[in-house]
This record gives structure tokens, C-alpha cells and sequence, in this order.
């Protein structure tokens, strides 16, 4: 999905840490729902990082659409009873929109990368050199959709980001704190793969 190498070494590392630090969050900390958000996060972290790397692409597309779309339900029942985990409802919101977006990233992701044919994922022989030959002619509906996406999640992981730094100014990092910067890795990682798409 990604040309550079370089970034995606780059969204690699924090697509790991951040997952990583999901994990740990599990382990450490938290009630049932906080628990069950994390481990929902850290398989989208485990998700972006098999989509930034080219051998990866091969991977059926139906088991992820199904977990990314019982994900955005979780969270936006959870939204809705006010059974927040990590934040408010807005907080809950945004972690509705990041795994619908997951969902239909997978979804949209061979449309965008073949220029809108009808290519599956899985089982075809020169998959890969038919994506990047094609690259950067995304059909005009998966464009508009890719880049208000990026936009969201752009200034959503960079409020998330200013939020972590102010609050690490003002007293010692707590796992709060990171857990702050972990939605601004993912928020903006988002944003990055989406704009990856086209």
C-alpha cells in the first residue's frame, strides 16, 4: 500500500508501540469495557501494520470487515449507555468513526489501488505490480471519502497530541497521558494511510 520504504518502517514503529502500549493498558489496568477497547485497538494496529507492507495484501478482507464493523458497534453502544471506555462519549465517538474507517479503508482498499476494478485481495498473481502500476488513481468517490477521513482524523490525532504534551508538562506522564498519545498515533497514522490510498 505504501511506496517509501522509509515510512513504511516508520508506521511500523508506531503502529507497534501503540498497540504495544494497548496491550499493556489491558493487562494493567481498567474495567471490562476499557479492556475490551484496547484489545480492539491493538488489532487495529496489528491491521494498519499488515496494510503498510506489500507481501501483507494478500489477506482475505472478510475477517476484517467483520471485526472492524462489530468494533465501530461495540463502540457506539458503548457511546450510546455512556459506558465510556478511556474518555467521554466524545472520546467513544471517535473511536467509532477510527474502526468504521478501518472497516471501510479495508473495504475500499483494492477499488483504490487497481483504479477501480474489481479485483479481490486474495489468490491473484501479480496483485502487487498491478497495485503499484496504478497507483494515485483512485476512483473519485474513494478520493473525496479518503481525504475528508484524513482530514477528521488529522486534526482529531493532532488535538489528542496537545492534549498528551500539556498534560505532561503539568505533572509527571501518567498512563492516561500516553494513552492520549496513543490516540494521536493512531489518529494521525490514520489519516497517513488514507492519504496512502490515493
Amino acid at each position: 500500500m505504501i511506496e517509501a520504504t522509509g515510512l513504511r518502517w516508520i508506521l511500523t514503529v508506531v503502529f507497534v508501540a501503540a498497540g504495544a502500549f494497548c496491550l499493556f493498558r489491558c493487562a494493567r489496568h481498567g474495567s471490562l469495557p476499557s479492556r475490551i477497547a484496547d484489545v480492539l485497538h491493538a488489532a487495529m494496529c496489528a491491521a494498519m501494520v499488515a496494510m503498510a507492507w506489500p507481501a501483507t495484501m494478500s489477506f482475505a478482507r472478510v475477517p476484517l470487515l467483520a471485526l472492524f464493523g462489530c468494533a465501530a458497534g461495540w463502540f457506539a453502544v458503548v457511546t450510546v449507555r455512556g459506558t465510556a471506555a478511556h474518555g467521554g462519549r466524545w472520546q467513544s465517538g471517535y473511536h467509532v468513526a477510527m474502526m468504521a474507517a478501518m472497516a471501510w479503508m479495508v473495504f475500499a482498499m483494492p477499488r483504490a489501488m487497481v483504479g477501480g476494478g474489481t479485483m479481490d485481495m486474495a489468490g491473484h498473481h501479480g496483485e502487487q505490480a498491478a497495485m503499484a502500476s496504478t497507483a494515485g488513481s483512485a476512483p473519485s468517490d474513494i478520493l473525496i471519502v479518503a481525504l475528508v477521513l484524513a482530514a477528521g482524523f488529522g486534526v482529531a490525532g493532532t488535538a489528542f497530541l496537545a492534549r498528551a504534551i500539556d498534560s505532561a508538562r503539568v505533572g509527571r506522564p501518567s498512563v492516561r497521558t500516553a494513552g492520549w498519545g496513543a490516540d494521536a498515533v493512531l489518529g494521525l497514522g490514520t489519516s497517513v494511510m488514507l492519504l496512502a490510498m490515493l
